[in-house]
């Protein structure tokens, strides 16, 4: 009798174990890797790096000739300094002196982005866009901070991920 008990109890808790509810979504900017499955915001930083990032960056991210390797880079920043980078496009304050009165912020600024888009392009490098303005990418940086970080720590491969699905779907 007690070997029954014993091997009703070790199917019990090898049943609940097999059901046991899905691991709780990620907050934002922290990804979810089960069985090579990714949760819905990694997913969406991964099509909005296809869409927007691969072409200069890279397939998964290791860079090119153009762009550096995202992979090793994320490892340096926090979701809110990557988030900053990408939206501003390394936007540099404070280099230009100011020209008295009337002279503006934005028109400094604008002379300022003016002189790197030329020094870049004399050097053959391109300028990465500013996407503070794009109707896709602020909404989902931290998704495509999710999405690297998950390639940064080799939880994730190059190529396409596949989506958790919820149960019953």
């Amino acid at each position: 009798m007690p070997a029954l008990v014993g091997a009703l109890l070790i199917a019990a808790v090898a049943s609940s174990a097999a059901q046991s509810p899905p691991p709780s979504l990620p907050m934002p900017g922290e990804f979810l890797v089960v069985d090579g499955r990714v949760d819905a915001g990694t997913f969406a930083g991964w099509r909005l790096f296809q869409a927007n990032c691969q072409a200069c960056h890279g397939v998964g991210g290791v860079g090119t000739a153009k762009a550096p390797n995202l992979v090793e880079r994320i490892k340096t920043y926090t979701p809110r300094g990557f988030a900053g980078k990408v939206l501003t496009s390394y936007r540099i304050e404070g280099l230009m002196p100011d020209d008295g009165p009337g002279a503006g912020d934005a028109e400094r600024q604008a002379r300022l982005e003016d002189v790197m888009r030329r020094e870049r392009t004399a050097r053959g490098q391109p300028l990465m866009p500013v996407w503070e303005n794009d109707d896709e990418v602020p909404p989902h940086v931290l998704d495509l901070y999710a999405y690297l970080s998950a390639r940064a720590e080799a939880a994730l491969g190059p190529g396409k991920p596949v989506l958790i699905r919820p149960k019953g779907r």
